[in-house]
């Protein structure tokens, strides 16, 4: 009996040290849990606050590009004009729709620092004599600055760009601003996940303020930051030093400082206006937001210690109670069942981790998008440009397989040259909606004959009729007067697509029929045509009638989504038709076809002979004037300067490339007269732009600086044809054609 007491006792001594042991190894695991999880808020700190920066900077750089971007559309038209009035209709109607959409005050800078908005309201800003300098020297700026006018004053964030010198009632400037309100750019910037504890400042390349989230008029004037955080014993002499050079250096980084009342200080280049960002936040608000994410981690770890816990104190009262063999197989039997709840619940960590993960990386995400309009095109044109794209790149493969088989070869040639229409169709399309909606379409008029006019249209879409055995039928009624005056470029856009449109949505074997008449009128200057394009194949249901001169609209049908388009074609058409004064309307029912009507006044040319001598000293103008001439090109990307090179070849012209503005300049300076004829300039570079370099290689002391002509190359589509005072001719239809260059040498 004394013995099994004693058994008894060891037995609870035992289970009384077994569960003292768990719970000092759980108090040992909750501890090494809490130091990593501080490990991780400190090794993390500084990565979670340079993705902030990061992000900061993509933000603003987008949003002032797009400021510098609404300028140069105003520099565009300041340099077109030159001198110009705030006082006429045109001029004035231009500025308000342009603050209009820009939501902000447009101005014109002096050199002194006087100014005038384009209200007329003269007044003084006030900001660094250094920001006038660097705006002289051709550099963008932005700065907060405070505007004094009419006895008022008013703060704002200034951006401007230079600009060649142009006259605003009889006073002259040299550059272009528009100042937005602070609180805009605040709101855009705002640090929502540091709760407003974070404070943000952009550098010139003095280390003075341009741009701060906090209020004060000292940051107004030219103030040091890195000066101010040594005034405040923030950063040490060395530290200053070390962070000028950073920031000379145009580097991008993150820095732990302050032994008492430790920070992060993150920075990182701007490249759009030449400046530096720099954000500087409490170590311990950035450890607090981490914090937040491990807190829940460390609960849920602690919960799910104490349940094994638990079960262990369980395991170890059952063992007790059961004899060795026993103790043994259930001890295995609850291992097992431990292991795999404690892989259960490690899993639920886990996911909670990636969970807390996820919602850190949203946090950090706080630039907006500022471009929907964008976003919606591109849904809307993916489709369109991804099929001609894909049969270019699965026909290429083929073209490789079959590169001895020269019939094969033909044959995907001209399947790849079918594609590339197809895909330029689109590009020009677009490039044409844009310039429409931009108001930068260009339009040349000139004498021609109406009725070579519809000629040359029978013969353009002959083929496709006759692929599709249509039946195709010209009726000209009472044309009193051949030869007119208007664009006869812009005007075979608007046929042409009407006509193609005839024949995509009408079935073989159907009939078309265009109609011209001239109608009476009083005027003896203008003759008014009436034109029509006619159809029996699908037509139109009533609704989709109501929008089809609509962007990107087109009609939803089994048949018709078989049809190639960009639903821009109908949009273009009526815009260039009320922009050469006429009028478009359409009639049309489901399955009978449909009727467009164009109603156009156009000039009566003053005497045919003219015409005939001006197209006669065209023909003779049209030969291959490219044999023999040398090319200075400006292009960066490889491909298109070998095109480039071997197109120029082709002609009997020799081409020197160079990869950006800085190299075309030395090349230009170093050559010698008669070394080349002209410069083809890329617009868009690295290291100097196309604008840049061209402006110069005007003011240079080359003997050609003023005379050689320069030729742009570029795929923006708000600038076609736009001639500048500096002596830049710009190309922009998208696509550089050798064409562009024979007739248009300057």
């Amino acid at each position: 009996m004394e013995i099994e007491q004693t058994v008894n006792k060891r037995k609870k001594i035992t289970r009384l040290l077994l569960i003292l042991l768990m719970i000092l190894l759980s108090l040992v695991c909750i501890k090494y849990l809490i130091s990593k999880s501080n490990k991780y808020i400190s090794e993390n700190g500084k990565s979670s606050m340079g993705a902030v920066v990061e992000q900061i900077q993509q933000t603003y750089d987008l949003q002032v590009s797009g400021y510098y971007s609404q300028l140069q559309l105003v520099e565009e038209f300041l340099l077109h004009e030159r001198e110009l009035s705030l006082e006429t209709d045109t001029n004035k109607s231009f500025f308000e729709a342009w603050e209009k959409e820009s939501e902000s005050t447009l101005i014109f800078l002096q050199e002194n620092g006087q100014a005038i908005s384009a209200g007329g309201t003269k007044m003084r800003i006030d900001m660094p004599s250094k920001l006038l300098l660097d705006l002289k020297n051709g550099y963008n700026i932005g700065k907060l600055v405070r505007l004094d006018y009419d006895q008022k004053k008013k703060d704002g964030y200034l951006v401007a760009i230079p600009c060649q010198e142009y006259t605003i009632n009889g006073e002259t400037y040299t550059a272009i601003g528009t100042v937005y309100d602070h609180s805009k750019l605040d709101s855009m910037l705002k640090l929502k996940g540091y709760d407003g504890k974070a404070y943000l400042f952009m550098l010139d390349h003095d280390g003075n303020i341009t741009y701060t989230n906090q209020s004060g008029d000292k940051y107004l004037r030219n103030y040091s930051l890195l000066k101010h955080l040594k005034g405040e014993q923030a950063i040490t002499e060395e530290e200053a030093d070390l962070f000028k050079k950073k920031f000379d250096n145009r580097e991008s980084g993150v820095a732990l400082l302050g032994k008492q009342n430790p920070y992060y200080l993150g920075y990182c280049p701007i490249e759009s206006n030449n400046t530096i960002l720099v954000c500087i936040v409490a170590k311990g608000v950035v450890d607090n937001v981490l914090m937040d994410y491990q807190k829940t981690v460390l609960f849920t770890t602690i919960l799910m210690a104490g349940f094994i816990l638990l079960l262990f104190a369980g395991l170890f009262y059952s063992i007790s109670r059961l004899s060795l063999a026993d103790q043994k197989a259930e001890y295995e039997k609850r291992n097992n069942e431990l292991h795999l709840q404690t892989m259960k619940e490690m899993e639920v960590v886990n996911q909670k981790l990636k969970k807390a993960k996820n919602v850190a990386t949203e946090a950090l995400q706080t630039a907006e998008n500022a471009n929907k309009a964008k976003t919606d095109f591109l849904s809307n044109m993916s489709h369109d440009i991804r099929t001609p794209m894909n049969a270019i790149i699965g026909i290429t493969s083929l073209i490789r397989h079959d590169a001895g088989n020269k019939a094969k070869v033909i044959e995907y040639a001209d399947k790849i040259d079918i594609s590339s229409q197809h895909l330029l169709g689109i590009i020009n399309d677009v490039l044409d909606m844009s310039k429409i909606e931009a108001g930068k379409t260009v339009f040349k008029y000139s004498d021609f004959s109406i009725l070579d006019f519809i000629q040359e249209l029978d013969t353009i879409f002959h083929s496709q009729i006759y692929e599709k055995q249509q039946t195709f039928t010209i009726i000209k009624e009472n044309i009193q007067h051949e030869w007119v005056n208007g664009d006869q470029v812009h005007l075979m856009q608007i046929f042409s697509n009407l006509l193609s449109n005839a024949v995509k949505y009408t079935q073989e074997g159907g009939e078309i029929q265009f109609f011209v008449e001239e109608c009476e009128t009083k005027s003896s200057v203008y003759a008014k045509y009436r034109f029509l394009v006619s159809d029996n194949g699908m037509g139109m249901s009533a609704d989709f009638k109501d929008t089809i001169f609509d962007a990107f609209t087109r009609a939803e049908s089994s048949l018709t989504n078989k049809i190639q388009g960009t639903g821009l074609g109908m949009a273009i058409t009526k815009n260039l038709v009320e922009a050469m004064g006429g009028t478009i309307d359409v009639e049309s029912e489901l399955g009978q076809g449909s009727c467009f009507e164009v109603l156009m006044d156009l000039k009566i040319a003053e005497d045919r002979t003219v015409a005939l001598a001006a197209q006669e000293e065209t023909d003779e103008q049209d030969g291959n004037i490219l044999q023999g001439m040398k090319f200075l090109c400006a292009e960066d990307n490889e491909l298109n300067a070998e095109i480039l090179t071997e197109l120029l070849k082709i002609e009997g012209a020799e081409c020197t490339i160079c990869e950006n503005g800085e190299e075309i300049l030395k090349a230009f300076e170093q050559s010698a007269p008669g070394d080349y004829d002209m410069i083809l300039m890329d617009v868009q570079m690295p290291v100097m732009n196309g604008y840049e370099a061209t402006k110069a290689i005007r003011r240079s002391s080359h003997e050609l600086a003023k005379t050689i002509p320069i030729i742009a190359m570029t795929a923006n589509a708000f600038k076609y044809f736009f001639k500048y005072p500096l002596g830049i001719e710009i190309n922009l239809k998208g696509i550089f054609l050798l064409s562009d260059i024979q007739g248009r040498v300057w």
